[in-house]
């Protein structure tokens, strides 16, 4: 493919980097500069095994190696295991920010943070505490530059959402001894149609949120309806609760006498529908260019999206082509917390031991702990929504990180600076080292003068001018 700006441009691959990733580590930029930015975007778009990431997450997969019903056995102390649930809860915090942080696919990461912020699940609700490892790695991960409908269909089958918008408890109404007994939940029909295809202005009706719902009715979670002691946790349909009237939604007709298909249509009808090609091509310009996309790049996006039979990999080449996406002036977009904090320990060249206590601690304060979000809406992806409520807490962390205090990971940037051949016992040669490797000359000559600290001893001096870099405005943004 190819981009509209100069391949070997340090400041546009810099550029791409922050938007379709978490930002460059050191030493990065000159790669790409090397290898020319079409073909880094090229090997972005079709992600090959990451044998290095591999390798940084072993010391972490002792504690991921389980079944959801294995984690099930072990949080209701039925099996003996090397790992409690508090210790594998730890280790799935601490293998998302290895994965931001030192993945080579990075395009990968971000849609995986993307992907599961639009179909988001609450770690808080118990039995998805047990679950999210699986439907991160199996609902969404596998799905994130496929076609939209196969992750949609992931995400509606998994125990997860099944139990986080409580579809695992919807069945038909039945009548006990004369008396209707309801048995319908409206939540995974509404949300369905809200959240996650068609978006809230496409028209549909509360009785189309009630007829999505019939179509679900019966997808549940095998054994929660019998005993907490026979919980295996795998997704069941149970005919024997489905609603097999004939239904209605949003112009789609299912017949009486449907089964688990009545859902599976439903899911192709709104997959495929207009609206969803908008809504979607929407958010992912939003989160991939500016708050406020200009609706010529969603149009192109969105007729991408309904040629292709919703092809997510041939949008985001559609939305990367895009001279939109290039534009310093579209483009200016503040970062999430979560995209601050990873670039940040991107730009240091840090090394993360545990996500736990430090990382988690600093998301907290900021608002945005991943797996954490309560509404089904996910946290917001509008920068300009996270400039309030984070940034003294931004500060905080860039500091701690400068002066390498976060418990559960490493930094070392005197060396890392040292083996750049820059001084890191000089302010101003710090400086240069994060303007070059991580901002490609783009930081300002306002920020520049701030930050040339009176030097004095290098550890002193590094933690200074690091803190102060990592802090300053041009980082906030992406």
């Amino acid at each position: 493919m190819s981009v509209p700006v100069k391949s070997t441009d340090p400041s546009a691959i810099v550029h791409f980097m922050n938007r379709a990733g978490f930002g460059p580590r050191p030493g990065q930029v000159k790669e790409v500069v090397a290898k020319g930015l079409d073909a880094y975007l090229a090997d972005q778009l079709n992600p090959t095994p990451d044998p290095l990431l591999d390798k940084e997450l072993l010391r972490v997969n002792k504690h991921l190696g389980y079944a959801t019903s294995q984690i099930i056995d072990i949080a209701y102390k039925r099996i003996s295991a090397p790992s409690q649930l508090g210790d594998i809860v730890e280790a799935y915090h601490t293998r998302k920010m290895i994965r931001a942080i030192a993945a080579k696919n990075q395009l990968e990461e971000a849609l995986a943070d993307f992907w599961y912020n639009h179909f988001n699940v609450n770690s808080r609700v118990a039995f998805v505490r047990l679950s999210v490892l699986s439907y991160e790695n199996t609902a969404i991960r596998p799905h994130v530059l496929g076609k939209f409908r196969d992750l949609l269909g992931a995400t509606a089958r998994h125990p997860s959402m099944l139990a986080y918008l409580d579809n695992y408890l919807s069945r038909k109404d039945t009548v006990v001894d004369g008396q209707v007994k309801p048995g319908l939940n409206e939540n995974y029909g509404r949300e369905l149609m809200e959240l996650h295809t068609l978006g809230v202005t496409a028209g549909y009706t509360q009785d189309d949120v009630v007829q999505a719902a019939r179509c679900f009715t019966g997808w549940t979670i095998d054994g929660l309806r019998i005993s907490p002691e026979q919980t295996r946790g795998k997704f069941v349909y149970a005919a024997a609760d489905h609603d097999t009237d004939a239904k209605e939604v949003f112009g789609l007709k299912l017949p009486a006498g449907g089964g688990i298909e009545d859902g599976e249509k439903l899911l192709d009808y709104l997959a495929a529908h207009p609206a969803t090609a908008r809504f979607i091509s929407t958010k992912l310009a939003r989160r991939f260019v500016s708050d406020d996309p200009p609706s010529a790049l969603v149009d192109r996006c969105a007729q991408t999206f309904s040629s292709t039979g919703g092809d997510i990999r041939k949008v985001m080449r559609t939305l990367f082509e895009s001279p939109e996406f290039w534009s310093q002036d579209v483009a200016r977009k503040l970062k999430t917390p979560f995209e601050y904090v990873v670039s940040c320990l991107r730009a240091s060249g840090a090394d993360v031991e545990s996500a736990e206590p430090g990382l988690t601690w600093h998301l907290d304060n900021m608002g945005m702990r991943p797996y954490m979000c309560t509404p089904p809406t996910g946290y917001s992806d509008r920068g300009s929504d996270w400039v309030s409520p984070s940034y003294v807490h931004r500060l905080n962390f860039a500091l701690d990180l400068g002066n390498d205090t976060i418990q559960g990971v490493r930094v070392g940037l005197s060396d890392t600076i040292a083996r750049s051949g820059d001084d890191p016992g000089k302010a101003a040669s710090i400086a240069t080292f994060f303007n070059r490797e991580v901002f490609g000359g783009r930081l300002s000559p306002r920020t520049l003068a701030a930050v040339r600290v009176p030097s004095s001893k290098a550890p002193t001096t590094v933690a200074k001018v690091a803190g102060l870099v990592l802090a300053s405005p041009e980082m906030q943004w992406r």
